[in-house]
């Protein structure tokens, strides 16, 4: 299946995105998700407040590298101006595909400041928002999570919101199915997510409790235009690419389960983008993060993670890594 998809106003070549998660959505990360197949990343959430006063940390956040677009820029705070005038210093001498704000994020330091799920309780500040970054000619694509409208706090339900994030000019807006309340615990309401889906057509993409190509397939069954891909594909990449596969999508990779040479070979790849992009501390933080997904349920690889776990310094990774065959039996070759 080889046709384009216009999906919230960016042309994309599949459905499966890459989601924006904070300390992960790296350019390392994302070059690795584009190159399995997943046709479009975020980059983690990004503090206006920090674009506009903090220093280079910050600012470093929104670089674009070469194989990582189309690329959505997520930005949170609490209130339109700051949003805005942070946009519009990244658009300065940055490009993306669209812009995403974050009104999902349950965590309390965000909330505290008016931003990520806090959102979901102030609608006409959240609406106000998208209508203002509309004005830089780029998407916006809001996220925000389940609402169940209490009378005090929250006054509107999910659809209620989206919709009027929609009216406000968004032009896609994910829903992850869980409540701020929630956090990251629990199931994420899938039916919640399908039932805005069914209501605005083409103008929803799901996130929530994605960890196999089945939940992929449910979430595009059932109405949604697009699907984020966070945790479960942390736990095991080529999730990715095994979704894209029953989605009748080609892929980069060889048909059938890829090999431990082509696991290796990209996690290879991936290790050198780590360091050479973002340095020893944060390279290794995130290998070790990701190799056990690398090969997972293969026989070695319990091993193969202890060893690198171990590693001093990213010399010493690195030839851990190099030497990846001694730690899997031949059968699995």
């Amino acid at each position: 299946m080889e046709t384009k998809l216009v999906i919230g106003g960016v042309e994309v070549e599949n459905p499966v995105f890459f989601a924006p998660l904070a300390g992960v959505s790296i350019a390392a990360v994302r070059r690795l998700f584009r190159r399995l197949g997943a046709a479009l990343t975020h980059t983690e959430m990004i503090s206006s407040a920090g674009l506009l006063y903090a220093g280079t940390k910050t600012w470093r956040m929104t670089e674009c590298t070469d194989g990582e677009r189309p690329l959505v820029l997520q930005l949170f705070t609490g209130d339109a101006d700051s949003l805005c005038r942070s946009a519009e210093r990244c658009l300065q001498s940055r490009s993306y595909a669209a812009f995403s704000i974050n009104m999902a994020c349950p965590m309390p330091k965000v909330h505290k400041k008016g931003a990520g799920s806090r959102l979901l309780q102030d609608p006409d500040v959240a609406f106000a928002m998208v209508r203002e970054l509309k004005k830089f000619g780029l998407p916006v694509w809001p996220k925000i999570r389940k609402i169940v409208p209490d009378g005090r706090e929250y006054r509107l339900d999910t659809l209620q919101f989206a919709e009027g994030l929609l009216a406000a000019g968004a032009d896609n807006v994910t829903i992850h199915g869980r409540t701020p309340q929630q956090r990251y615990e629990g199931k994420a309401d899938k039916s919640e997510v399908v039932r805005a889906a069914r209501r605005f057509e083409g103008r929803i993409t799901a996130s929530g409790d994605v960890y196999a190509p089945r939940d992929v397939a449910f979430y595009l069954d059932n109405g949604c235009a697009a699907v984020l891909c966070a945790r479960g594909a942390i736990a095991d990449p080529f999730m990715v690419v095994q979704s894209l596969r029953v989605l009748g999508y080609n892929t980069r990779m060889s048909d059938g389960e890829p090999s431990l040479e082509e696991r290796a070979e990209i996690l290879i790849g991936f290790a050198d983008d780590l360091y050479r992009l973002h340095g020893e501390r944060v390279a290794l933080v995130l290998l070790r993060r990701f190799l056990a997904g690398f090969f997972r349920g293969k026989a070695g690889t319990a091993e193969f993670k202890r060893t690198l776990a171990s590693a001093k310094d990213w010399d010493s990774a690195y030839r851990i890594l190099c030497d990846w065959r001694s730690y899997f039996e031949r059968g699995f070759m």
